[in-house]
């Protein structure tokens, strides 16, 4: 493989390119593949573009060549198509990278992972999207099937000892079976990084309020501080041992910020990239409280 993708953020943090960017990305985001054979309703792959990101190509010496201690992470984003495990494996075995590699993948089998494993990959994160399967068959067109992507979830937590599934909140699922595939998902040791339904074909994006509501649902669970009182589907309640300070901030791998993945440079900001200023935190616990009744114990 001669060239690889390299989002907008990451190219000027690399200094491939002279481009202005609001916010320096954490991790450096990267993409092997250049047509997917899966043809999700969702997704913008296949023009350039995954989500609101732009992926242009460069040589992988010159990319590799620049990788250094600016970022804490590298994430290598990835297409499906046949042979994407020995593309990804390449790529990492070139790099000699002395920060954690992650690749975000559809599952793969066990033998894969361990390739991946053996090349130097420190994690995998799989992009279940869909909160039940009725909308993941909905969503998600000729990829493996749900059932597949539970077992390449479990998998990649046995293999690599972490694990994470994507979520994506706005596509048609009620609060609660939000709240429960998280909740399921954390028992098995899994994290979930949340990301807003992006209309690029049509649609609208999640109610703000409601999305601040499910990232705050994800921190608690994650934390074990959290009940939740349902009305309807419709989350009515959460009980909060405390507010985390960190719900509304970009949730994934370590050192993940993704900056503007799924909004405009000029907002509204769904996912934070960076530590949120005291009245932007004031404005989330607002927009949250507008949704949903909040009690909680801390002073």
């Amino acid at each position: 493989m001669d060239r690889i993708r390299v989002s907008a953020a990451t190219a000027s943090l690399l200094e491939l390119t002279k481009w202005d960017v609001a916010v320096k990305p954490t991790t450096l985001y990267l993409m092997v593949g250049e047509r997917c054979s899966g043809t999700c309703r969702y997704c913008t792959q296949g023009r350039d573009f995954l989500s609101r990101v732009r992926w242009p190509p460069f040589p992988v010496g010159d990319v590799i060549s620049r990788i250094d201690g600016r970022a804490g992470r590298i994430c290598i984003q990835s297409l499906y198509y046949d042979g994407v495990v020995e593309d990804i494996a390449e790529v990492v075995e070139k790099m000699d990278a002395h920060i954690p590699i992650s690749v975000s993948m559809n599952p793969t089998s066990r033998e894969n992972m361990l390739r991946l494993k053996k090349a130097g990959v420190e994690r995998i994160g799989i992009g279940l999207d869909c909160c039940t399967e009725e909308l993941f068959n909905k969503w998600k067109k000729n990829v493996p099937s749900w059932d597949e992507y539970m077992e390449g979830l479990k998998t990649a937590k046995e293999v690599f000892g972490n694990a994470t599934a994507h979520i994506i909140i706005g596509l048609g699922e009620s609060d609660e079976e939000a709240v429960e595939i998280m909740e399921m998902l954390f028992q098995q040791g899994i994290k979930v990084a949340l990301f807003a339904y992006t209309p690029v074909h049509g649609g609208l994006p999640p109610d703000m309020g409601r999305y601040r509501a499910m990232q705050l649902a994800r921190c608690l669970i994650e934390k074990g501080k959290g009940d939740f009182v349902f009305k309807d589907g419709k989350l009515h309640e959460m009980h909060a041992d405390e507010i985390c300070k960190d719900a509304f901030l970009t949730s994934g791998c370590p050192s993940c910020n993704r900056p503007f993945y799924n909004e405009r440079v000029r907002g509204p900001l769904y996912n934070y990239p960076r530590k949120l200023k005291d009245n932007e935190f004031k404005k989330a616990i607002d927009e949250v409280k507008k949704y949903v009744r909040i009690h909680t114990s801390a002073p």
